[in-house]
């Protein structure tokens, strides 16, 4: 997370292979500003996944270049991102891993009382949803690592995806790939993470029982708002209105290979 390594990013790890990408020869505020947010998303990603020891010690320590990192990314409101930040790291003082794992299970598997995946909340078909979103990976030549044991709708491998957007962003050097990119980026907010990653904020919100994922709530949603006014994305989030039956069938989609 420090601004000064942003550009060398962490591998992202949903997907099988992550084609390489050229040096930039974008401003170098622009550059930093998008591996910053980068960083900002990989940094919440963590923090949506199953909790464990490395994510407690990771929140435990004083990240002294968070600062700097949020300076970097140009996002409106830094001050307050710092701060609900630091709400996060006191709570994992006081909460036990057990407890924490224990809600996490609770909200986002077995009768997930909190759904992680936007087929959860977008009343379309399912499979037209998941096809689409795999389309937007196969665009790009990222396939989706069977590991996972997700599908392609997950709310980690939604801003995973962003994130390599946004580097790929940070690193072109053509105008047209840049336009591609930004283009694909729009899209994807449009069509699907930004349509409904509000409504999963707020159900997790009302839902959880553990004051650290209210916190993460927030944190997620303003950290989003923020990337999608710095870059320009549109923003169309549809009713949310009474959530699909559940008629406990699985559904399976074509995951790409």
């Amino acid at each position: 997370m420090n601004p000064e390594n942003t550009s060398s990013p962490q591998p992202i790890q949903w997907f099988n292979k992550i084609p390489s990408s050229p040096e930039h020869r974008l401003a170098e505020k622009d550059h930093l500003s998008l591996l910053a947010q980068a960083d900002l998303l990989q940094l919440i990603i963590q923090l949506f996944s199953l909790p464990s020891t490395e994510t407690q010690t990771m929140l435990e320590k004083e990240v002294t270049d968070l600062q700097g990192l949020l300076q970097c990314s140009n996002l409106p409101e830094a001050d307050r991102l710092a701060e609900i930040f630091q709400q996060i790291r006191l709570q994992v003082r006081t909460l036990s891993l057990e407890t924490w794992v224990e809600e996490y299970h609770r909200l986002f598997e077995g009768g997930v009382a909190c759904s992680i995946n936007e087929s959860g909340f977008i009343r379309r078909d399912k499979g037209a949803i998941l096809s689409d979103i795999v389309g937007f990976y196969r665009a790009f030549g990222f396939g989706i690592s069977q590991k996972t044991g997700e599908k392609a709708d997950h709310l980690i491998g939604e801003l995973e995806f962003v994130v390599i957007l946004l580097i790929m962003l940070a690193m072109t050097p053509e105008p047209e790939t840049t336009r591609i990119t930004h283009e694909a980026l729009s899209a994807f907010s449009s069509d699907h993470l930004g349509e409904w990653l509000p409504s999963f904020c707020d159900c997790l919100t009302q839902t959880t029982v553990l004051p650290i994922y209210q916190q993460l709530a927030q944190l997620l949603r303003d950290t989003w708002f923020g990337i999608v006014a710095t870059n320009h994305l549109p923003s169309r989030e549809r009713e949310m209105g009474a959530l699909p039956e559940r008629d406990g069938t699985p559904y399976e989609c074509g995951m790409v290979d």
